[in-house]
């Protein structure tokens, strides 16, 4: 991945200015455990591409990066406060290699902790260096990311329990769900660097499409990757019975014999305390291979990989309407790294 290396050096960099706005906004204080629990994520590292992806939009359309730091720390915080309460509703133990944060602190502070956590990004805003017209806009962004956010969240639980998914229905709960954060994280960058629309709808568009795609390219990664880049069991979609876009285009294409043969496995440990402890177990994972094998059958993980590819080209075309510049080219850059990563 050498094109890469340039665009994760810079994006390491970034991260450290962010950092310290974020921890600037959650530092070690009383109650001791409710900070501790706010910060447990932030603190586990993550590469911070939502706040990276910020700060170059706003470069991308001629503005100073340094005024669009608490609104990447701001997006940062939503996107944490997302994780943390998402993890609760899985009853995920590990998140980035640590115990999650109501494993450590009980559902209770993690709730509250969640709850602190999207306070945070509104006190970030307010601190932003900009006119009060574009700190207004940017909380409209904020506000209808969150609601968009909940509502994606609220469609994967309600997905949970239906035996079919459209592919339409699972788009549009994905746009929620990942899209919407990238879109307002680049269309935030813009609002701090310019006040031209064109500018700030390309970067909307360009953030809502990498945002979806990168989701549908994690769905591929975990029935084609290698085990050990992933950092888990390849198919454990599968496993749990998780709706997405290969899902969605196989049920609309397979016959009925082969519908009932993939359902014989597919969410056949959801929920199941045990399941973790099975994914080595060899009879699983014959399943499971089987099951992956009717999904290649009908072209449903190509459709996908190939669905997130073009939109990363979509997005990519829209940005050609800004300036040539290093910003553009990273978000160009990154767009592609998304579609091409192996874990």
């Amino acid at each position: 991945m050498g094109k890469y290396d340039e665009l994760f050096g810079r994006v390491k960099t970034m991260a450290k200015a962010v950092d310290e706005k974020i921890f600037e906004l959650i530092p070690e204080r009383e109650p001791k455990n409710l900070y501790d629990a706010a910060r447990h994520y932030p603190l586990a590292g993550g590469k911070r591409v939502r706040p990276f992806v910020v700060l170059r939009a706003t470069e991308a359309v001629g503005g100073d990066p340094e005024k669009a730091l608490y609104p990447a720390a701001a997006v940062e915080f939503i996107h944490n406060y997302s994780l943390v309460h998402d993890d609760i509703m899985d009853m995920d133990e590990l998140r980035r290699g640590r115990p999650t944060v109501h494993k450590v602190w009980g559902v209770n502070m993690a709730i509250l902790a969640g709850d602190l956590l999207f306070s945070k990004a509104f006190e970030a805003i307010a601190r932003a260096e900009v006119s009060p017209e574009k700190k207004a806009r940017i909380l409209e962004v904020l506000v209808k990311t969150s609601n968009e956010l909940c509502e994606g969240q609220a469609l994967d639980i309600e997905f949970e329990t239906r035996e079919e998914v459209t592919v339409d229905e699972y788009l549009k709960m994905i746009s929620g769900k990942t899209g919407a954060l990238f879109d307002g994280s680049a269309t935030i960058g813009a609002i701090v660097g310019t006040e031209d629309e064109e500018y700030i709808k390309a970067l909307s568009k360009w953030g809502r499409n990498v945002g979806i795609a990168f989701q549908i390219w994690d769905d591929v990664l975990d029935l084609i990757a290698d085990e050990e880049k992933l950092g888990k069991p390849v198919g454990s979609d599968i496993r749990k019975g998780k709706k997405t876009l290969i899902v969605s285009h196989f049920f609309q294409h397979a016959s009925e014999e082969d519908k009932a043969e993939f359902m014989k496995v597919f969410g056949k440990y959801a929920g199941d305390a045990k399941g973790d402890a099975l994914i080595h177990d060899e009879k699983v994972k014959e399943e499971v291979a089987k099951a992956i094998e009717l999904l290649k059958k009908y072209g449903s993980i190509d459709y996908a990989a190939q669905y997130a590819k073009n939109l990363v080209k979509e997005a990519n075309e829209a940005l050609k309407v800004l300036p040539e510049s290093e910003a553009r080219k990273d978000l160009e850059l990154l767009a592609e790294f998304l579609v091409e990563r192996e874990f």
